[in-house]
């Protein structure tokens, strides 16, 4: 197995040099990966390539604490730097509305993104194997996935490399037997109220006891011949798109109506990547949703409302807009902002006094109270409040305080979940990209504080007994004592 790896499969995944990040749990594929890795980097040292260890701590079972010291003693003895991140996942996945499972790879891979950047890190490097691979394309098929999802787990793509990929679990333990190298055990992977146990404990042994019992490696060559297919499918997408794709005046994404000439494998690629461009959904369009459209056969005059955008066929061509103001938005900021173009703030907050945002009929304040006493108070108004501790004034001295639109590098932080970038947040709230310039937010250099309406980040919170601060974005229309600003 180590051999197969050093001589034919890191040389192709790694270039020299490289600094590599690995994922690692304290299970024994993990374990064994990092040791693989480490051996690698010491006897291909002039190689250049460097490592550092990444492991979380979900907060879930009373192992974890053990699993996290094994992963720091190891990285102790190969003198490889090693970094603990600590969460409640569980926590986590209510808040954001998710499954354990997909709440807790999301937190992962945020931090390791995060991680990388500020480790200088080229690759990450994760342990899945032919198991896994086997049972991610099983669990796509029983969703009715297509080539693309079928295609599984690439060996490489972009920045993620999976060396083990092509390796059966029973190479991965034999490994770490002949190499002496420890390993935790995760209980929770034997449970059967997950989808994925149940196929690798349940469904996996059952095909390989009655069907086939070279399953496993029988769906890793389906997935690799359905990536061969999606290479050769990207590279003819890409160029119908430059054929038929264009942008009207209004920058609404338009395919012109020769599209539907194309055979269906084409153009339903090319519909998920027109509503994609528009919704910035990466799942891409549902296969109902992009059959209705392909039913629709260019008919003039056809209009589709769809998640997150509305489909229309007129004489310019097939047109992806985004939707109607979504009903969580429905609150008056975003019609105001809808008439906008774009908006250019940087408005420095004052305590005590209110500023007009031009253009919008709305004014911004900071208050140390928020009550029928504050200047300019009204009943009529329409308020929308963002509570802080009074602390944020004083760690705010070097940096304004200030309401803005979106910059590059914005970022917000959440309790449980650390940083996630600007576009991210805008993209869970379901706000279109072409509004998400014309929305005000607070900010402090890049650390995006509150976006009205939407959310609010978890920094420099005001809460039990702080002493608080009220950030108001007011409506001036009806506001009689505010319009005299």
């Amino acid at each position: 197995m180590y051999e197969k790896l050093r001589k034919f499969i890191l040389p192709q995944l790694i270039p020299s040099e490289a600094r590599v990040m690995v994922a690692v749990s304290g299970g024994p594929d993990s374990m064994a990966l990092s040791h693989i890795l480490w051996r690698y980097v010491q006897e291909e040292s002039c190689r250049g390539i460097s490592l550092v260890l990444t492991h979380v701590h979900h907060g879930v079972r009373k192992e974890s604490d053990e699993e996290a010291d094994l992963v720091r003693q190891m990285a102790k003895k190969w003198n490889v730097p090693c970094l603990i991140h600590r969460f409640d996942a569980k926590q986590y996945a209510k808040t954001m509305g998710q499954s354990f499972q997909e709440a807790a790879r999301e937190w992962r891979y945020s931090r390791w993104k995060e991680d990388m950047a500020k480790e200088g890190c080229l690759l990450l490097a994760t342990a899945h194997h032919l198991g896994d691979q086997a049972e991610t394309i099983l669990f796509r098929l029983l969703r009715g996935s297509g080539t693309a999802g079928l295609a599984g787990m690439y060996p490489s793509k972009g920045s993620i490399i999976r060396p083990l990929l092509t390796f059966t679990k029973a190479d991965i333990l034999n490994y770490c037997e002949s190499e002496a190298v420890p390993y935790a055990l995760d209980r929770s992977n034997e449970e059967l109220v997950y989808v994925r146990n149940r196929i690798r404990l349940d469904l996996l042994p059952e095909l390989e006891r009655s069907y086939n019992s070279r399953i496993q490696e029988a769906l890793g060559r389906t997935g690799e011949l359905l990536r061969w297919d999606e290479e050769y499918f990207d590279q003819q997408v890409e160029a119908a798109w430059k054929r038929y794709h264009y942008k009207n005046s209004e920058g609404t994404i338009c395919l012109s109506l020769d599209v539907f000439e194309e055979p269906a494998a084409i153009l339903s690629r090319l519909l998920r990547k027109a509503a994609m461009q528009v919704t910035q959904e990466p799942r891409g369009l549902g296969f109902a949703y992009v059959a209705k459209i392909m039913s629709s056969q260019g008919k003039l005059g056809w209009v589709q409302d769809l998640p997150g955008l509305r489909v229309k066929i007129s004489e310019v061509g097939l047109q992806f807009s985004p939707s109607h103001i979504n009903s969580r938005q429905n609150d008056g900021l975003m019609d105001a902002l809808s008439e906008q173009r774009g908006l250019n703030l940087d408005i420095p907050l004052v305590v005590g006094q209110w500023t007009e945002i031009s253009g919008l009929k709305m004014a911004i304040g900071l208050f140390k109270e928020w009550n029928r006493s504050t200047p300019n108070y009204s009943d009529r108004c329409e308020n929308k409040i963002a509570v802080f501790s009074r602390g944020l004034l004083t760690r705010t001295s070097e940096q304004s305080l200030v309401c803005r639109v979106r910059r590059e590098g914005d970022r917000m932080w959440f309790k449980g979940v650390g940083h996630k970038p600007l576009k991210k947040v805008f993209q869970e709230a379901k706000i279109a990209d072409k509004e998400r310039n014309c929305v005000p937010l607070i900010a402090i250099g890049t650390e995006v504080l509150w976006i009205p309406g939407v959310r609010q980040s978890g920094l420099y919170n005001g809460d039990y007994d702080d002493e608080k601060m009220y950030c108001i974005l007011t409506s001036l229309s009806g506001c009689s004592n505010l319009n005299s600003l």
